[in-house]
């Protein structure tokens, strides 16, 4: 496994996206980047090559992993706070705008129309009418 962060390649495309840098000399996973480079090839190719969607699940992941790890921490009487839980909340947020911007090839239109129905027993009788 390895990490590299070559701008020109679309894995460090996705890496700029999703803050996943470093300028150490010798990067140490989980302290100076979070995804290895094949890990980001998988996401993409998952994602039949969209960068913006590919950014947006890494940004969902790092959201969870920072949610799971994320404390709120007051010292004193509030002289001194800790609040780790904004970086879920960033990664998260960026999740969300990199998949407004995301081509959306994965969605389908599955139906065309729908004659919605339920009989008297709340059982759906709707009709659909697609592809």
């Amino acid at each position: 496994m390895s990490y590299t962060n070559d701008s020109a390649s679309a894995e460090g495309v996705v890496r700029t996206l999703i803050y996943d840098t470093s300028s150490a000399a010798t990067p140490v996973l989980g302290t100076d980047y979070y995804f290895e480079d094949a890990e980001i090839t998988a996401i993409i190719s998952q994602n039949s090559a969209d960068l913006w969607a590919a950014a947006s699940d890494l940004c969902r992941s790092l959201a969870a992993k920072f949610a799971a790890e994320s404390i709120d921490l007051g010292l004193g009487k509030g002289d001194l706070k800790i609040d780790l839980t904004k970086k879920s909340d960033h990664y998260f947020k960026l999740a969300s705008s990199y998949g407004a911007k995301s081509t959306g090839g994965s969605l389908e239109e599955f139906i065309d129309s729908v004659n919605a129905g339920v009989d008297e027993f709340g059982y759906d009788i709707s009709e659909y009418v697609g592809d």
